[in-house]
């Protein structure tokens, strides 16, 4: 389904009727709709599709998705983001059940990884290396930084309420965020790359046959191993 516009015009010089405010509304809304129909279209023909590729599944021509986006690597940004967004709204509504830091660890192992299986191909499109070229942070610092929001309470302890947090405290949460991105990114990496294509599920080796749930669990468990000594650690220096 094409989803060409006769709004796609340059743009106009501000007026006093407010069609430079309805202008940028409409265009707003017309790049959301276009990181919408891209990420369809790799969700369903795969990571690897050029800008000719995606202007043909999409309805559009080329020159409307550079005129939005300046390059590939601004598509795969945007895409990135409104996953980040979901991803997000996901794990603030985990975190709202999660009785303590084990099940937050958890809960965002579990949305990440959710993540993942659902769209595999746009998981692949957002993480690729050209995504995160130049000053573009990329898709995977992003994560680090919504892990890092999270962390902050229990690294925070019974301060959590005591006014703004150390820089040290801070820096730990950082650090702490970019293992825990680097072990399940890791690991599903090496998940998805053993797991079978949709025709022959025998085709599994060892770490493709694990379930989801399983290795949300085991990774769940491994962080948890780790956050014991950090939070212990965490303590002793506050004096605790």
């Amino acid at each position: 389904m094409s989803v060409t516009s006769p709004g796609d015009a340059p743009d106009i010089d501000a007026a006093p009727d407010g069609r430079a405010t309805r202008w940028a509304d409409h265009r707003a809304a017309r790049r959301d709709e276009l990181v919408r129909a891209a990420r369809r279209a790799v969700h369903h023909r795969g990571p690897d599709l050029s800008m000719d590729d995606l202007a043909t599944e999409i309805g559009t021509s080329k020159s409307i998705l550079y005129r939005y986006f300046v390059d590939k690597t601004g598509l795969q940004v945007a895409v990135g983001q409104a996953v980040l967004g979901r991803m997000r709204d996901a794990l603030e509504e985990a975190a709202a059940r999660a009785g303590g830091p084990r099940e937050r660890i958890s809960a965002m192992v579990g949305v990440y990884l959710e993540m993942v299986d659902a769209s595999p191909h746009v998981y692949a499109f957002v993480t690729r290396p050209e995504a995160t070229a130049g000053e573009v942070r990329g898709f995977v610092a992003e994560v680090a930084d919504l892990v890092a929001e999270a962390v902050l309470p229990a690294l925070r302890g019974e301060d959590r309420d005591a006014g703004p947090v150390e820089e040290s405290t801070l820096v730990a949460a950082r650090l702490w965020a970019a293992g825990v991105v680097g072990l399940v990114r890791g690991a599903v990496d090496l998940w998805l790359g053993d797991r079978p294509d949709e025709a022959d599920a025998a085709d599994a080796r060892g770490v493709g046959r694990v379930p989801r749930q399983a290795l949300a669990m085991h990774l769940s468990d491994w962080l948890w191993d780790g956050a014991v000594g950090v939070l212990r650690r965490a303590r002793q220096s506050r004096g605790g």
